[in-house]
């Protein structure tokens, strides 16, 4: 029998089964899209999707290694962070999901600093006090459903909720557990005083364990549904950003990635926590035990350029033609989108603003500009707001020359082309944007015993890995920087005018 591992990686669009072989060549992937539903502020889902996709995809999985008479020894997990979901002791679902960018707690979140200032929260976190977060989001369930609240066996999140169907056991990592606000940094441990501060219990928060931990066997449940060996073993990989950072190479001080997806997210090694005195930037745990990342983050970026596609080329029904199509008028408009400029915040801004109430909006427009322009505008905007983003990361860890970039936008190369000038640094990008699925991967050889340190699992699994670099084009810095700075004295006008919270009234 040949030997495999499976990945199982839970996005905000997908849940996805990548199964490698002992080399850490992708030889099946299973996949299965949902999509959470957005209503002004509310951002959730219904967890039963994660559980029927789920049991899909494993079930795919299944029926391919039992055709190729393959084992597979493991299954390492990672998922999206910050959602919640509260369940019962069987796992059954009180609610749905309240997901990382849902920012209707930010209420709770401004009534929580006449308890324990921002200072002291960020010290023991390493997070701003700010709706994104876990904690605020469970004060807000207790607040609007009581009942609810106190029938909730445990409130978790997404892998939490994946490894309870998998393993029957409610237990989560280091670094989906940095993600709620309730989590000492220092300790790694739960927090009293941030748990007594938001209004919460402490028995509803599921059994702490490292990034890497072996968490036990599969279910009965999940072998009856998939056909899965009962022997296989489920380690958590942890975060899906902290996997990617993994992934990318990002394993010691002096390395930075850039994860595009459906938001965007700047990550740093740090070998101790790292703060920023104005609070911009966060520190949360590593996929690594014991270390830890400096990580800002956007939380709109694929998805506008997604949006766009869906809603101002409607010409063509075939995703994939309207794609081309959106990239070749993009390709057609000039560096800098003939000066209309784009601030990023569909969904409020994370960081560097911090600005739950902050909208997106296109700035500059006339009767000269193209349909390629404004979508242009929408990767360079992106991109203004990740360099801010990369500076301030910078300032805390010492400067980078080079960024690791993955995700799906990457494999545009303009956009890559955009975020070298915009960033004025070189930008790699492998050729397999598996990131996420690489790092969730030597979490678990490294816990396994297959390698003793992440750096000689990076190599057995990217040795032989292709990487693009692409540097920046003297001619479009100028540029570039004009229409950064643009952007933000732009946003900077509009709040200091309190425009936000006027509309929002």
């Amino acid at each position: 029998m040949l030997h495999h591992s499976l990945v199982i990686d839970v996005g905000t669009q997908s849940l996805r089964g990548i199964l490698f072989n002992k080399h850490g060549d992708i030889v099946h992937t299973a996949q299965n899209s949902y999509s959470p539903s957005f209503k002004g502020e509310k951002v959730e889902q219904d967890p039963r999707t994660w559980k029927n996709t789920l049991i899909d995809t494993l079930k795919a999985i299944s029926e391919y290694v039992q055709s190729h008479e393959i084992t597979i020894d493991y299954i390492s997990l990672t998922s999206q962070r910050a959602s919640i979901i509260p369940v019962t002791k069987q796992n059954k679902i009180l609610h749905n999901a309240i997901t990382w960018q849902d920012r209707r707690a930010y209420k709770q979140s401004d009534r929580v600093k006449e308890t324990l200032s921002m200072e002291t929260i960020y010290e023991k976190t390493g997070l701003r006090l700010d709706s994104y977060f876990s904690a605020p989001k469970i004060m807000w369930l207790k607040e609007n459903n009581r009942d609810i609240y106190y029938a909730a066996e445990k409130i978790i999140g997404v892998q939490d909720y994946v490894t309870k169907i998998l393993t029957d056991r409610f237990v989560t990592d280091h670094s989906q557990a940095a993600r709620t606000l309730l989590m000492n940094i220092h300790t790694f441990e739960w927090d009293d005083e941030l748990i007594d501060a938001f209004g919460l219990d402490k028995s509803i928060l599921p059994e702490l364990v490292a990034p890497g931990s072996d968490v036990g066997t599969l279910s009965k449940f999940i072998q009856d549904k998939t056909g899965l060996d009962g022997n296989i073993r489920v380690f958590l990989a942890g975060g899906d950003q902290q996997a990617a950072a993994l992934g990318l190479n990002v394993l010691s001080e002096g390395q930075l990635e850039a994860n595009i997806g459906t938001g965007s997210f700047m990550i740093a090694h740090a070998d101790k926590p790292v703060f920023d005195e104005n609070m911009r930037v966060l520190c949360s745990a590593s996929a690594m035990p014991g270390k830890w990342i400096v990580e800002a983050g956007l939380l709109t970026s694929g998805n506008i350029y997604e949006w766009f596609n869906k809603e101002f080329y409607k010409e063509s029904t075939n995703h994939q033609h309207r794609f081309e199509t959106v990239n070749d008028e993009v390709n057609a408009s000039k560096p800098g989108a003939n000066g209309l400029v784009l601030i990023p915040h569909f969904k409020g801004s994370a960081a560097p603003y911090w600005n739950p109430l902050s909208k997106g909006m296109f700035f500059n427009a006339t009767l000269e500009h193209s349909r390629g322009d404004f979508a242009r505008a929408i990767l360079e905007g992106i991109t203004y707001e990740m360099s801010e983003n990369v500076e301030l990361i910078e300032a805390l860890v010492g400067y980078v020359d080079n960024i690791h970039a993955a995700g799906g936008l990457t494999n545009y190369e303009t956009f890559n082309q955009i975020q070298a000038d915009v960033f004025n640094k070189a930008v790699s990008v492998y050729d397999s944007s598996e990131a996420t699925a690489i790092g969730a991967l030597m979490s678990a050889m490294v816990s396994n015993g297959e390698h003793k340190i992440y750096e000689d699992a990076f190599k057995a699994l990217r040795g032989e890995s292709k990487t693009s670099t692409y540097h920046a084009n003297s001619k479009n810095i100028p540029t570039y920087i004009k229409l950064k700075r643009t952007k933000k004295h732009l946003y900077n006008a509009l709040n200091d005018a309190h425009i936000y919270s006027y509309i929002n009234m």
